[in-house]
């Protein structure tokens, strides 16, 4: 009899097997995410959640930017995954997606587990009709300021020239509201930003660098960023590249504040915050003009673990993840139906500001090859000008040789 229940037992168990019911131990698959600090999941309950009820074990790696697009692009070359899932996002499209490293989702797309419509820039990240990611959050570059630091310097309203920018920065400094009233980085966000808000187009058609035309915005916006430089209105902190801007104004320092889309929701947390509760949008000045910056996942096109990875997505930009993130970072939500249901619960603080600065916006050739390189050297020369005494003029004519020697060598 005990013997009847034994072979009774192991075929009943090999039955099991065949169909997948033996549990998650049994069907476990393994996969690995490759993100920067941010797009971690914040809420380790939610995930080790999703891993019990799926069976899948997500495997984190979190790495600096710069270090993700290394990574991705070594594995590569030796035909190898990186993470099964890559995050994508700032110069992601031309270091990983333009260059091959990211799997075609339009199949998986297709079949239904996700609504389509319910996503904005479901198109960002395609190259060629082919979706390389889905989008997980939305990003404008924007700015926001201290309210009460602007009123107690004398004015009840954001600027809206850079000329009283410059202005209104300079009078809260000498009325002593802020030693560094200008927080933000040595990098190429900063000169892009007053640029395109100028109303240059940076580039034409063509994308030949008419950023660098005799009299152009361009050439007025990096002459005004380096005065602030030369000036210190901005604090040497921020040059010698030992804080962010953002880490800086967090800590108390600064009246304006080069953010993002969802900013706000960071700088008024007052466990975070030494601004809280006095951080608003300011719409850009001029033109206004700005730049998308959204960000997405996607697999890694020598991945093993496609279906897994797969269904780590969909759990990613469900419903949960997305306000866990928002919450969290301050990160907007790329579903129309999660920001919405977040604005009607008068969780999104700025939300027409958000929408005002939406209606401005020139994005810049992100998914041209040389994009990469060429955005790596903007912030090099810059700093470099800075430190060394160049003249804005010189790093603008340094910065269209070299894009249109990139642009020689990769077309």
């Amino acid at each position: 009899m005990n013997q009847y229940k034994r072979i009774l037992g192991l075929v009943l168990l090999v039955f099991l097997l065949s169909l997948g019911l033996t549990g998650p131990a049994a069907a476990q698959d393994s996969i690995s995410f490759l993100t920067p600090s941010w797009g971690v999941p914040p809420s380790e309950e939610a995930l080790n959640a999703f891993m019990e009820e799926s069976g899948i074990t997500v495997e984190i790696q979190s790495v600096q930017m710069a270090d993700l697009f290394s990574r991705v692009q070594v594995a590569s070359a030796a035909g190898e995954a990186a993470a099964d899932v890559i995050f994508i996002t700032e110069e992601g499209i031309s270091n990983v997606v333009a260059t091959g490293n990211m799997l075609p989702l339009n199949d998986m797309l297709a079949n239904g587990d996700l609504d389509l419509d319910d996503f904005e820039f479901l198109d960002f990240f395609a190259i060629d009709g082919e979706r390389y990611a889905v989008p997980s959050y939305l990003q404008l570059v924007m700015m926001d300021y201290n309210a009460a630091r602007l009123a107690e310097a004398g004015f009840d309203a954001p600027p809206s020239t850079w000329a009283d920018f410059d202005m209104m920065a300079r009078a809260a400094r000498d009325a002593g509201v802020d030693e560094y009233p200008i927080a933000m980085g040595a990098i190429h966000w900063s000169w892009w930003l007053i640029a395109l808000s100028m109303g240059d187009p940076m580039f034409d058609d063509e994308l030949n660098p008419v950023f660098a035309d005799e009299g152009s915005k361009a050439r007025e916006a990096m002459a005004l960023l380096y005065t602030w430089f030369e000036d210190e209105l901005i604090s040497p902190e921020i040059l010698a590249g030992s804080i962010s801007q953002h880490q800086l104004f967090w800590s108390g320092s600064g009246v304006f504040h080069q953010g993002w889309q969802g900013s706000v929701r960071v700088g008024n947390n007052p466990d975070v915050s030494a601004h809280a509760p006095n951080v608003a949008y300011m719409v850009l000045p001029e033109v206004g003009n700005t730049w998308n910056l959204p960000a997405g996942i996607g697999i890694h096109v020598d991945s093993e673990n496609v279906e897994a990875a797969w269904e780590f997505i969909k759990w990613y930009v469900g419903d949960q993840n997305m306000n866990d993130i928002y919450n969290a970072f301050g990160l907007y939500p790329s579903r129309i139906s999660v920001s919405s249901a977040l604005n009607e619960a008068g969780a999104i603080e700025g939300y027409a500001e958000m929408v005002e600065q939406g209606m401005h916006v020139n994005d810049l050739p992100r998914a041209v090859l040389w994009w990469g390189p060429w955005s790596t050297s903007v912030s090099e020369h810059i700093r470099e000008g800075a430190a060394t005494g160049m003249s804005s003029d010189e790093v603008i004519d340094a910065l269209a040789a070299e894009w249109n020697e990139l642009k020689d060598e990769y077309e």
